[in-house]
């Protein structure tokens, strides 16, 4: 990832082209109301051509557009949190479009969003941009190449389904997580989580867990979102 890639998603406020077009609507968050934009029909993308043959040769697949249940249960719990008066800088990873970071911004903390896709990180932005949170940021980032740059918050919804990328996020919180910090990660029970869960721990990683009451979406089915709190353990914090 270049430098000219990071500049660039930090300067968008424009929405890109998209299969499908965009649609816009207001959600309410806690006592927020926030306008989100995302793709009008995410499965265009997986039917796209172009798109697909983009992707291919990497095993990427662009899941951006979607929201998942689980980012609501955590933008919910994110809006409602106490949080503290420092340290209130925050990453959000495999951001899409940007529905944990603006329920970031809501609670009133500094959000950088990050995702391997600029599209998604443009709209992440572009988001952010008509809430009138102008201070956010954008990050093109790959997990297999962390930056070297700490934050005391990393939030990352539904991104522990693969078992590929265990390692990559957790050598990202490695790199990237402040060592007295904390990532909070909402999986709907996957089958892949028991397996980042043990590797984590390994790894040196204190885990909690806590289920997070469900955000009322129409249809929704009755399954458990799952929060995992992440810090790291003192074998693992700088001296």
């Amino acid at each position: 990832m270049s430098n000219d890639a990071q500049t660039l998603a930090a300067a968008v406020l424009t929405l890109p082209a998209v299969p499908g077009g965009w649609a816009t609507k207001v959600v309410a968050l806690g006592a927020h109301s926030i306008r989100l934009t995302s793709p009008r029909d995410p499965d265009a993308f997986l039917d796209d051509p172009d798109v697909n043959s983009e992707h291919a040769r990497s095993g990427y697949m662009p899941y951006w557009g979607y929201i998942w249940p689980a980012a609501w249960d955590m933008a919910q719990e994110i809006v409602e949190y106490s949080w503290p008066a420092i340290g209130r800088d925050a990453l959000e990873i495999g951001a899409g479009v940007g529905l944990i970071g603006l329920a970031a911004l809501a609670a009133g903390l500094k959000v950088t969003f990050s995702d391997y896709d600029p599209q998604a990180v443009a709209a992440a932005l572009y988001n952010a941009r008509q809430n009138g949170w102008a201070e956010a940021v954008g990050l093109v980032l790959d997990w297999r190449q962390p930056l070297n740059r700490k934050f005391p918050l990393v939030f990352g919804g539904d991104v522990i389904y693969e078992r590929a990328n265990h390692q990559p996020i957790l050598n990202l919180l490695d790199a990237m997580l402040a060592d007295d910090g904390a990532c909070w990660l909402a999986d709907p029970g996957r089958g892949r989580t028991e397996a980042f869960v043990m590797l984590a721990c390994r790894r040196g990683y204190r885990v909690e867990n806590r289920p997070l009451p469900q955000y009322p979406l129409p249809q929704r089915k009755h399954e458990v979102t799952d929060l995992w709190v992440l810090t790291k353990s003192a074998r693992l914090r700088a001296p």
